[in-house]
């Protein structure tokens, strides 16, 4: 009994905290789920499916890479040196291939 009277302010705080924390979810809850009801798997990638068919429209003229201003561009690219390659299953045992 003590000791619940020694903390009793620290025991007020934490049922005051859980109060605060469940009326939070009761009133400010919403609702995270990524699928609905009304959503079909149709809805689901539609977006997706829109862009690649907008993707699919765009064309390329092939005499841009003839172009002066084409050839005139620098490839700045680093070879990657060639490097020893590691164990065949990096998850079987040591000392086993």
């Amino acid at each position: 009994m003590k000791i619940y009277q020694d903390n009793k302010g620290i025991l007020a705080l934490v049922v005051i905290f859980v109060i605060v924390i469940l009326g939070y979810n009761l009133l400010f809850k919403t609702d995270l789920s990524l699928l609905t009801e009304d959503s079909t798997s149709a809805d689901v990638g539609s977006d997706v499916l829109d862009m690649f068919n907008s993707l699919q429209s765009v064309s390329l003229d092939p005499s841009l890479f003839s172009s002066p201003a084409y050839l005139l561009l620098t490839d700045f690219s680093v070879p990657i040196p060639v490097q020893a390659t590691g164990r065949k299953n990096p998850f079987a045992a040591i000392g086993k291939n």
